[in-house]
């Protein structure tokens, strides 16, 4: 299984050069607003969301093939899966933080430049990277990289048509009755401890679900 995890982590060799140009143009972007909170970001997200990208290489690659021919099981070779996903979001966050303080000590930009709550930001985007890609494997597993696009878009169509029916309800009627600061609020206070605890949630289902379709998925 920790060859699996390598193979993963090899990828990143492909990528490396697109993301330290995604970088220098994230860092120069946040120079030219005055805020740091793009250049924070940027990296530790791309990086925890090119996990995805594993599942298109494997299948471009025909992987798949040689990696069922090892004496793994399937719920293993799932796991090792979602052991790098886990593994990524710490290296990520890592990277977030070395960013941050070296940001902090070079530059010096001040508090309307760089902030602690920026820190709080990235782990709420890591934290829903995390999500999307709790949706996204099992849909992976059970269809594969190519047509889960297609179901991913159906997702995203019927999350925009929910959304619209949401703003047209708020809109007609009186909002005297939702206090929009309290949500705010709320989300600014307990948004990080209630985003895990879904993200969490939502990863475990994502596991089993990969398991249970990835074990009657023929190749």
């Amino acid at each position: 299984m920790r060859g699996l995890i390598v193979k993963d982590f090899l990828y990143l060799k492909n990528t490396w050069k697109n993301l330290v140009i995604a970088f220098i143009g994230s860092l120069l972007l946040s120079i030219a607003l005055g805020n740091y909170l793009l250049a924070i970001c940027v990296l530790p997200i791309m990086l925890l969301t090119s996990t995805i990208n594993t599942f298109q290489t494997d299948e471009f690659y025909n992987t798949e093939s040689y990696t069922l021919s090892y004496p793994l099981s399937r719920r293993k070779i799932v796991s090792s899966r979602f052991l790098y996903t886990l593994i990524m979001l710490f290296v990520a966050f890592f990277l977030g933080l070395v960013i941050y303080y070296l940001i902090y000590f070079i530059i010096n930009p001040g508090y309307k430049g760089l902030n602690t709550d920026m820190i709080k930001y990235l782990i709420m985007l890591e934290a829903a990277s995390l999500l999307v890609d709790s949706i996204f494997y099992p849909i992976i597993y059970k269809v594969g990289c190519e047509k889960s696009r297609l179901v991913l878009m159906s997702i995203v169509m019927l999350l925009i048509g929910i959304g619209s029916v949401l703003s047209v309800y708020i809109n007609v009627f009186d909002n005297d009755f939702i206090d929009f600061v309290k949500i705010l609020n709320f989300i600014q206070d307990n948004g990080i401890a209630v985003l895990c605890s879904i993200v969490s949630i939502t990863t475990l289902i994502s596991y089993e679900l990969s398991i249970l379709f990835y074990r009657h998925r023929d190749f």
